[in-house]
């Protein structure tokens, strides 16, 4: 009794957790030929002091590392074209990920924006419901089989027990 309430508490924790939980959103506008990265949490807050990783077009090592300041900018001067990734992430889990199309070194790319949570909140929040309780009812089917196959069954389970009678 008192461990399925256990269950149910952090069920309730855990759900609540991801309906208060937000999302992060970002845009890239050029700037006298830089590139101006701009991250911001769903709230409106700007994502301060956090960590960014730009990566050139084909390549896997970085072009420029560091923080964005306390207004979640960042800006950096690409200088070759192609598609940029600029990668903020923080310590609390939040991760955005844009990519940048350059068409020529200094020539203007418009507005690109990005991030945001891939699924609207209210059906993510349905979607993580039905993922822990399938979970919870896997465990709970792979703890009955084991039990009929241990115990109730004459097998010679944890609950099996030796036949009465004398011995022989």
């Amino acid at each position: 009794m008192y461990r399925n309430l256990w269950i149910l508490g952090l069920i309730f924790v855990l759900l609540v957790g991801r309906v208060w939980a937000h999302g992060v959103e970002g845009e890239a506008r050029t700037f006298s030929g830089a590139v101006v990265v701009t991250a911001w949490y769903d709230t409106g807050e700007p994502m301060s002091y956090a960590r960014v990783e730009i990566y050139a077009p084909n390549s896997r090592f970085r072009f420029q590392s560091g923080r964005t300041d306390r207004n979640g900018r960042v800006a950096f001067v690409p200088d070759v074209p192609g598609t940029w990734r600029v990668i903020i992430s923080d310590r609390l889990g939040h991760r955005l990920e844009l990519r940048v199309k350059v068409t020529a070194p200094g020539k203007p790319i418009g507005e690109i924006h990005g991030g945001g949570p891939p699924l609207p909140r209210p059906l993510a929040a349905v979607v993580g419901v039905v993922l822990i309780m399938g979970v919870f009812g896997w465990v709970r089917g792979f703890k009955q089989v084991r039990r009929r196959a241990g115990g109730e069954d004459g097998g010679a389970g944890p609950d099996a027990r030796p036949p009465e009678g004398p011995p022989r």
